[in-house]
């Protein structure tokens, strides 16, 4: 059973509709200096206050991204990825929202003259439950979680795999060894520019998002639980999408009493090496449903997320809106 959400009110500005009395503001026993001077301060005031008042800016359009390709009523999508060209695209699709048999399928699009190809099955996807398909932003990296076995032995939980870009296309799926993958899940992986290696994890109970830092020789450290300015103890924090520069993170936080919705997509930036409280993107992205995948195309400032309909016959499409971060 979903746990009750915890209310919040965004900012709401009231003002009084009484009439000034300038009698008030400006004695009539002032001298003409004074009574101009008091009259500048009023109308500065007024000017102020219009400005205090004016309107914010209106939400960007949100779209469903590229229907009939990207966005199919015959299933559920989840996490997008592009090549750096953006001319190839991967997610996974799924035929039921949380199945008791996890289930997955990384699935591909390419960019021709024609357009987009209809998406097909990724060589490396199909046999097992495969999900949350990432590209690294140099491209030579392909990463994503499976429950596929490892050494020959069957898994229950999913774990982090990697692939190499090489001239005849991704290397073979290459399980992560060391501390990266543990007895619990690991899913939705990201990486910045230095290969340092994001994601979620419930190995120290519920979700949290944990950072593997890229060493030297091209191995990773053991993972580290990011600090409370993502992180929460009674909540889940998941699906990381770190920049290419690692100073910027946009994150799903489950439930939280700031958010608006079951799941809110949040902003944190990396400030003299920690974290700094999160943001909610705001009304603009969160809804009272279910928001959360966030994919950015950082060239291009768009933000590409998943919103669950939680409508009898309808399935989760992507959604593709202009990238806009709430200051710090």
């Amino acid at each position: 059973m979903i746990p009750a959400r915890l209310t919040h009110s965004w900012p709401d500005c009231s003002f009084s509709d009484q009439p000034i009395d300038l009698a008030v503001r400006m004695n009539s026993t002032q001298s003409p200096a004074q009574r101009a001077l008091s009259s500048f301060v009023l109308l500065s005031s007024l000017l102020g206050a219009s400005v205090a008042i004016a309107a914010p800016p209106a939400c960007p359009t949100v779209a469903v991204y590229r229907p009939g390709v990207f966005s199919s009523e015959a299933h559920y999508e989840w996490r997008l990825s592009f090549t750096p060209s953006r001319k190839t695209a991967y997610w996974h699709i799924s035929d039921d929202f949380l199945p008791t048999i996890p289930q997955g399928v990384i699935v591909t699009s390419t960019l021709g003259p024609k357009g987009w190809s209809r998406a097909r099955t990724a060589s490396f996807s199909g046999k097992y439950a495969d999900n949350d398909a990432y590209v690294s932003p140099d491209g030579s990296t392909f990463l994503f979680s499976s429950m596929r076995p490892v050494d020959g032995v069957a898994r229950k939980d999913f774990d982090l795999w990697m692939m190499r870009r090489t001239v005849d296309g991704w290397s073979e799926p290459m399980h992560l060894a060391g501390a990266v993958n543990s007895g619990k899940e690991e899913l939705y992986p990201s990486m910045d520019r230095q290969g340092n290696l994001y994601f979620g994890s419930d190995r120290d109970g519920g979700f949290d998002v944990w950072r593997s830092r890229r060493q030297r020789d091209g191995s990773f450290a053991a993972p580290e639980k990011l600090g409370s300015g993502v992180n929460t103890k009674d909540f889940w924090e998941f699906n990381p999408e770190i920049s290419p520069d690692g100073k910027t993170l946009l994150f799903v936080g489950l439930n939280r009493p700031d958010g608006i919705g079951w799941g809110d997509i949040y902003v944190s930036r990396l400030r003299d090496g920690e974290f700094t409280p999160a943001r909610d993107l705001g009304p603009c992205v969160n809804t009272g449903k279910d928001d959360f995948h966030p994919t950015v195309l950082w060239r291009e400032n768009k933000l590409v997320f998943v919103r669950n309909p939680d409508e009898p016959g309808k399935k989760s499409d992507f959604l593709i809106t202009e990238l806009r971060l709430p200051p710090e």
